[in-house]
C-alpha cells in the first residue's frame, strides 16, 4: 500500500515559529532528562534556515524526481531575526521549595544513579520532579535487569515485572485524576510496552504526542509498535509539523523508499536542508535502493559535517564491505575505535572488517558483543546470520535470521538469508517461501526475483524459472545473475543458439572481471558450441581461455587436441579433394600435399612409445609430467598454426 505524504503530512508553519517552539521544547526535555529527544530537537534547531543565511534553498535530492506539488510549497526566506531576540533554555517552572531536591536529584540522574535520584524526589509533586522521579524508577528497574543479562534468574524477572506493575498503577492513577501530562503519558506507554500491553501502549502514546508533539521519544516508541503499512495509514496523528519527520522515519523502516525520498525532499524545501537526521536517513534510503555509489557519497558527506558521529556508520561499513573497499573500511574501523569502542555501531563495523578479511570467528565475536550492548540491534542479528553461514553453521544462522524477523518482519535481508540457508540445506520448498517473502518486500529488486527463479529451476518448474529470470533481467539485473542463469537454463532445455547468445552477452558485459566460475563455464560452452558447428577458430579461441581456470583446465587441454585434430582432418580432406579435381596438377599436388598433411596429422597424435617411456620414467613426479604435456600441447598448437599460415 502506497502512502502519499501530501495526504497524510502537515504543512510547515513559518520557520521562526518552528524555532521558538523548538527552544521551548528544549527547556522541557532537558529538565526531564530526555536526552535523545533533546539531541534530536537540537539537531533540527541547528539545521534551520532562517533569515538571510547563505545556505542554498532548496536542495535537490540526487536521483529523486520531485513531483509538481513540491514546487508550490517552497517557502520564501524570512526577514533577518533581530539580535535582540534572545532565547533561553535555562528557565524551568519548579516550585522554590522543591528546587534544591530537584537539582540534587538531577545530578544523581546524570551520573546514572537512578535509585538515588528517585529517593530525593519522593516528596516532590510538581510536574517536572514527578516525571523525573518515576522515570528514574523505570530506568533503575530496566538497567538492573539489563546489567544482569543472561545470568538473570526467573525470580529476578518476577521482581522486575512487579516493579513495572507498581509503576504502571501509579501512572494510571494520575491519568484517572487528570494529573498526567504528555510526558507522564509517554512513560506510561513505555511501561505498557515492557508489560506487553501493546494496544494500551499505542493508545497512550498517541494521547501523549497529541499533548506534547515535540517529544521524539514518544514518536519513536510509537513507531516501534507500528510494523504494518496499513496500521500506519490508519493512525490518528496530531496535525503538527513534526508528523512529517515521523512519516519520513517510518517510510524508511517499512521499505517505502520512494515515499521516504518524497518526504525528505519536502522537508528539505521547508528549511531543514542541513538536518543531520534527514541526511542520514536519505543515505540509508539509497543503501536500501542499492544505489551504492550515491549512498557512499552521502555517508562521506555526513562524516565531513560531523566526523565524530557514529549513528548509521554501521550501514556505511556494509556498503564498503559490499564494494570490497578494504582500505576505506580499515580507516573507518580505526576511526570509530578511537571515538568509542563500546558502541554497537563500532562492534558492527569491526565485525564487517574482520569478515572482509576472512576472519569469520573474530567477526562473529564482535557481532555477539554488539548484541550484548543492544539485544534488539537488527543489523547485528542479520550480519551474525551471514557469519554463521560462512562458518557452515546452518542452525545458528537460521536462529539469527529468525531473531531479526522477530524484531522487524520487514527486514528483507533476513528473509533472503533464510532462503539462502534452506537452499544450501536442500530444502527448496522452504527456501522458495522465504525468497518469496523477500520479493514481496523488494518487488523491484532483481536479486530477489532471480533467487526465486533459481529455486524454481531446482524444483523442476522450468516455466516459472524461465519467467523469473526474464523478469529479473527486465528489472535491471545489476549483478548479471539472471543472464548467466538464463543461459544455463537454455542449455538444460536444449536451446543452444539462445544459450550461446546469453553467454556471449555475459562475457561482453563482464569483460573486465573474468576470474569467476561462471566465466569458465561460459567459455567452455562456447568452445564446444563452435566446435560442433565447425567454427574451429572461435572454438580454439574460447578453449584457450578455459586454460586460465582450474576447474576447466584439463577439459580444455583435451578439447584443444580435438579441435586441432578435426581441423587438420578437414583441411586434409579439402586439399585432397581439390587436388583430385585439378587434373593438370594432380601428380604435382599429390606429391607436395600428402607429405605436408601427414606432418599435420602427426601433430594430433602422441606416439605410444614416447607416452609409455614418459610414464615409466616420471611416475614419481606429477608436476614435471603436467609441464611436459602442456609444453607438448603448446608446441603442437604452434606448429599447427604455423602450417596453417603457410598455407
Amino acid at each position: 500500500m502506497d502512502i502519499d505524504v501530501v495526504k497524510v503530512g502537515y504543512a510547515m508553519p513559518k520557520l521562526d515559529e518552528v524555532k521558538k517552539e523548538l527552544f521551548n521544547s528544549l527547556n522541557e526535555l532537558l529538565a526531564r532528562g530526555l536526552k535523545t529527544s533533546f539531541q534530536w530537537a537540537s539537531d533540527l534547531l541547528l539545521s534551520l534556515e532562517v533569515g538571510n543565511s547563505p545556505k542554498p534553498l532548496p536542495k535537490k535530492i540526487e536521483g529523486y524526481k520531485r513531483p509538481n506539488f513540491y514546487s508550490k510549497e517552497v517557502l520564501k526566506r524570512l526577514p533577518v531575526i533581530k539580535p535582540t531576540d534572545i532565547y533561553s533554555i535555562d528557565h524551568i517552572s519548579i516550585p522554590y521549595n522543591e528546587m534544591e531536591q530537584y537539582i540534587h536529584a538531577r545530578a544523581c540522574y546524570n551520573l546514572k544513579e537512578y535509585q538515588r535520584a528517585s529517593f530525593w524526589l519522593k516528596n516532590c509533586h510538581s510536574k517536572i520532579p514527578l516525571f523525573l522521579r518515576y522515570y528514574s524508577d523505570y530506568l533503575a528497574a530496566d538497567s538492573s535487569i539489563k546489567n544482569i543479562g543472561s545470568e538473570a534468574t526467573p525470580s529476578m524477572f518476577d521482581d522486575y515485572r512487579l516493579s513495572l506493575d507498581i509503576l504502571s498503577k501509579k501512572l494510571m492513577a494520575l491519568r484517572k485524576e487528570n494529573k498526567a501530562d504528555g510526558y507522564l503519558l509517554y512513560l506510561l506507554g513505555v511501561v505498557s510496552v515492557k508489560l506487553e500491553q501493546y494496544d494500551n501502549a499505542v493508545e497512550t502514546l498517541l494521547e501523549s504526542i497529541h499533548k506534547v508533539p515535540l517529544n521524539w521519544h514518544a514518536w519513536m516508541q510509537l513507531g516501534d509498535l507500528i510494523v504494518d503499512r496499513i496500521k500506519l495509514s490508519k493512525l490518528e496523528l496530531p496535525n503538527h509539523w513534526i508528523k512529517n519527520f515521523f512519516l519520513c522515519q517510518k517510510y524508511l523502516d517499512l521499505q517505502l523508499n520512494e515515499q521516504m525520498l518524497g518526504a525528505a525532499q519536502y522537508l528539505y524545501n521547508c528549511g531543514f536542508a542541513d538536518s543531520i537526521f534527514l541526511l542520514s536517513r536519505v543515505a540509508v534510503c539509497y543503501h536500501n535502493k542499492r544505489y551504492i555509489e550515491i549512498a557512499i557519497q552521502k555517508f562521506q558527506d555526513l562524516i565531513e559535517i560531523e566526523p565524530c558521529r557514529l549513528e548509521n556508520m554501521d550501514t556505511y561499513s556494509n556498503l564498503l564491505y559490499v564494494q570490497h573497499q578494504r582500505v576505506e573500511l580499515a580507516y573507518l574501523a580505526q576511526r570509530v575505535v578511537k571515538i568509542d569502542k563500546y558502541r554497537v555501531e563500532t562492534c558492527c563495523i569491526l565485525g564487517n572488517y574482520y569478515s572482509l578479511h576472512g576472519e569469520h570467528l573474530k567477526a562473529n565475536r564482535y557481532f555477539h558483543r554488539a548484541l550484548k550492548l543492544n539485544p534488539l540491534c537488527l543489523a547485528a542479528w542479520t550480519l551474525l546470520g551471514q557469519e554463521y553461514m560462512e562458518l557452515k553453521n546452518s542452525n545458528d544462522a537460521i536462529q539469527s535470521y529468525s531473531k531479526a524477523l522477530e524484531i522487524n518482519k520487514y527486514e528483507y535481508r533476513a528473509w533472503y538469508g533464510l532462503g539462502q540457508t534452506y537452499e544450501i540445506l536442500g530444502m527448496f520448498k522452504h527456501s522458495l517461501h522465504f525468497f518469496k517473502q523477500a520479493q514481496l518486500l523488494r518487488p523491484f529488486d532483481s536479486r530477489m526475483i532471480i533467487a526465486v527463479g533459481n529455486v524454481y529451476e531446482k524444483l523442476g518448474n522450468i516455466d516459472m524459472a524461465f519467467q523469473s529470470y526474464l523478469k529479473g533481467r527486465a528489472m535491471g539485473d545489476d549483478e548479471k545473475l539472471g543472464l548467466i542463469y538464463l543461459a544455463k537454463l537454455y542449455v538444460v532445455i536444449e536451446r543452444p543458439d539462445d544459450a550461446a547468445k546469453m553467454f556471449l552477452e555475459y562475457i561482453e558485459e563482464h569483460g573486465l572481471d573474468e576470474q569467476t566460475r561462471d566465466h569458465s563455464h561460459a567459455y567452455m560452452f562456447l568452445a564446444n558450441y563452435n566446435l560442433n558447428r565447425m567454427n574451429y577458430d572461435q572454438a580454439f579461441h574460447y578453449a584457450q581461455k578455459c586454460l586460465n581456470y582450474a576447474e576447466t583446465k584439463e577439459e580444455a587441454k583435451a578439447l584443444l587436441k580435438t579441435i586441432v585434430h578435426e581441423r587438420v582432418h578437414m583441411e586434409v580432406d579439402q586439399s585432397i579433394w581439390m587436388s583430385m579435381n585439378d587434373k593438370q596438377s594432380k601428380v604435382m599436388d599429390y606429391d607436395k600435399e600428402i607429405p605436408r598433411q601427414l606432418q599435420m596429422l602427426s601433430l594430433t597424435q602422441k606416439p605410444e612409445s614416447n607416452t609409455k617411456e614418459e610414464s615409466d620414467t616420471n611416475n614419481d613426479d606429477d608436476d614435471d609430467e603436467d609441464d611436459s604435456e602442456e609444453e607438448c600441447l603448446c608446441n603442437s598448437i604452434t606448429m599447427y598454426m604455423d602450417l596453417k599460415l603457410e598455407k
